[in-house]
């Protein structure tokens, strides 16, 4: 075939947020001329064209409602621009405030939220296929306002097939003893990407995922995430009661509390874990769990 040459073609448009200069009565569609929401962002998107929101640096909203951010036009992306303190910022600051994206294919990238609030319950609800939140940073606002359970996918099962969540940090300020799960799913799951995110806190019940019941999820991969927490006992890193489940565990690192000899890292049947290492010690490097299977002679 022919090899395409010049710019790839997009179909949407670049939207421009900016809470410092922008208005929502201007158009968006250059930096000079941007909105200052998100909410008069999506308004101007159409769905599944490719429109990109471009949060710009140092761009902050302050959310106080349950659905307060509505991601609900497919196949938008919102990115931030900045590195570190110049990132956007997004202050959650009631315990219910979210972010609930309940559109297809949504993008979230380079975003710091923040908990205005005492263990603010969740700040992504997920209720859409093919979401993918990537690069985000879940914050304290300061001391004694932190997050519950960053990402939770609330809906019917397979509502949420596809959740992806990569690159993703959430440290607390301070010693957090009520910090939960970091994904809450309800239901049922089919290709979910949990990978490379870091995770450090004082939780006492807070595996990197939980998942209700007996429900199952298909074709996950959950690979490269490091987690370090204060759990004594249970399923340290994945607690899932399914019978059926298929997918790939492998690379993992769970620091926690349980100074028993189990290390019990979650059964998730059907499952097939590689490399994963747990250790109630901080200066041991931890031990595989499950163990390593005995060469075959």
């Amino acid at each position: 075939g022919k090899a395409f040459k010049g710019a790839i073609p997009t179909l949407g448009k670049d939207i421009f947020v900016d809470s410092v200069t922008g208005a929502d009565t201007s158009d968006g569609l250059t930096p000079d001329r941007a909105l200052a929401t998100l909410d008069a962002a999506f308004a101007l998107c159409t769905a599944d064209k490719g429109y990109r929101i471009i949060l710009l640096p140092n761009h902050a909203e302050t959310v106080t409602a349950a659905g307060g951010i509505a991601h609900d036009v497919a196949g938008v992306s919102v990115i931030g621009l900045g590195n570190y303190n110049q990132r956007p910022r997004i202050l959650m600051d009631a315990g219910t405030a979210t972010y609930d994206i309940s559109a297809a294919d949504a993008y979230i990238e380079n975003i710091v939220f923040a908990s205005g609030h005492l263990l603010s319950a969740v700040c992504f609800d997920v209720t859409a296929v093919g979401a993918h939140i990537h690069n985000v940073q879940f914050d304290d606002n300061t001391t004694a306002e932190n997050w519950a359970t960053p990402v939770k996918a609330t809906g019917a099962a397979n509502t949420a097939d596809g959740l992806k969540i990569t690159n993703c940090r959430w440290t607390p300020l301070v010693a957090t003893v009520n910090a939960l799960e970091f994904l809450e799913i309800t239901d049922d799951i089919d290709d979910l990407v949990v990978a490379d995110n870091w995770i450090i806190h004082e939780g006492i019940a807070s595996p990197l995922i939980l998942q209700a019941g007996s429900k199952v999820m298909h074709n996950a991969v959950i690979v490269d995430n490091f987690l370090s927490h204060k759990m004594t006992s249970g399923d340290l890193f994945i607690d899932n009661g399914g019978a059926t489940n298929s997918g790939i565990i492998a690379r993992n690192f769970c620091g926690n509390a349980d100074v028993t000899t189990s290390q019990e890292g979650g059964a998730a049947t059907g499952m097939r874990f590689f490399e994963n290492l747990y250790t109630s010690t901080a200066t041991d490097s931890g031990a595989l769990v499950p163990v390593a299977e005995t060469p075959l002679t």
